[in-house]
């Protein structure tokens, strides 16, 4: 018992300890000052916790893809540092982060082969645990990368596609991913943790689930041409505080406006969407933001604050992508600074 209290306040001391070394308001002023991605990198090297990981050598020649996948590498081994602070059954819950690593950058390789960019696929392909490296370099089609992932976890939602061309497009694969992706936290969720662990996890992930659902109906309102049928297939069967009968009515909604109405009538996130917004996912992306620092904040002991501590940090990581890319299009920083979740409160995520 002694030396589980021990083991939970090492935890408790580790990951606040990495959540007091995120970036803060300064930082993200500083960088959308820089007018390149090597500036950029050159100040996280120097300035920030990201010079355990940015090799100040390079930096000089660094490109935007090179930097992201650096970050969004480090995000997994942020995991993998505190495996140790936590208890068997949790380490193993926590090991879908790598899975959902894996699928990210299946997600980008999806694309590459859509556009025809195969011969970037290795930098992606290779970083996935259980992907063969050696028949990497064969891989010229959907049905070669779905073939090649036979071994591993991520041909279970792909494997329908095959021999399938004309479902094979980005946006079906990925929406396969993410139920998936849904599936597997509840299920791991349930095999390897507490009940309390479990209502703790289902909050998380399934607001995180939930907003995802409505910004997909909101984008089909606005951009898509889709039958119902094919939105109902495309939804994450997961819910956490939606209700179906809603979920219908938002799909039968004639108009984007009378979509926005029912979400803020009749669901709890009224107020993580507005028509008013240009990019549908930025109000979301705030509110789990919000949610999650409340809840990393009054974590105490638990598997929570490392859970809450990776989601901001995958913000934070999202913001840097943010300032790289508006640098790259000479975007001002105060118009680079719209872009980004959290900023402006006076510290940190």
């Amino acid at each position: 018992m002694i030396g589980q209290v021990m083991k939970n306040s090492a935890l408790y001391a580790k990951v606040h300890s990495m959540y007091g070394k995120m970036l803060s308001d300064n930082d993200y002023n500083m960088m959308m000052n820089m007018t390149s991605v090597p500036s950029v990198a050159e100040y996280l090297a120097e300035n920030t916790s990201y010079k355990r990981i940015i090799d100040r050598a390079s930096v000089s020649n660094i490109h935007r893809t090179q930097l992201e996948q650096i970050l969004r590498d480090d995000l997994k081994a942020d995991a993998e540092r505190l495996r140790p602070y936590i208890s068997d059954n949790a380490r193993k819950f926590m090991g879908i982060i790598a899975i959902e690593d894996g699928i990210s950058k299946l997600k980008v390789s999806l694309r590459l082969i859509h556009i025809g960019h195969n011969e970037n696929l290795s930098e992606y392909l290779s970083k996935i645990p259980q992907v063969d490296t050696r028949g990497i370099s064969e891989i010229k089609s959907v049905d070669d990368l779905i073939s090649a992932l036979s071994t591993t976890p991520y041909y279970e939602p792909l494997k329908f596609f095959l021999g399938k061309p004309e479902r094979q497009t980005p946006f079906y694969m990925e929406m396969a991913l993410d139920n998936y992706w849904a599936r597997l936290v509840y299920k791991y969720a349930k095999k390897y943790l507490s009940s309390d662990e479990v209502k703790m996890v289902n909050k998380i992930f399934g607001t995180e689930f939930d907003l995802e659902n409505l910004s997909f109906l909101l984008r089909c309102k606005k951009n898509f041409d889709m039958t119902d049928d094919e939105i109902y297939a495309s939804i994450i069967p997961k819910y956490y505080r939606l209700k179906e009968d809603v979920i219908s009515q938002i799909v039968k909604a004639a108009a984007y406006t009378e979509a926005i109405h029912i979400i803020k009538e009749q669901t709890p996130y009224g107020n993580a969407f507005s028509e008013e917004d240009r990019f549908i996912e930025r109000r979301q992306i705030e509110y789990l933001a919000k949610m999650n620092k409340h809840m990393f904040n009054s974590a105490g002991y638990t598997i929570q604050s490392p859970i809450c501590y990776v989601h901001l940090r995958r913000i934070e990581i999202d913001n840097i992508v943010s300032i790289i890319e508006g640098i790259r299009y000479g975007l001002e920083p105060d118009k680079i600074s719209g872009y980004l979740i959290g900023y402006g409160k006076g510290g940190r995520l």
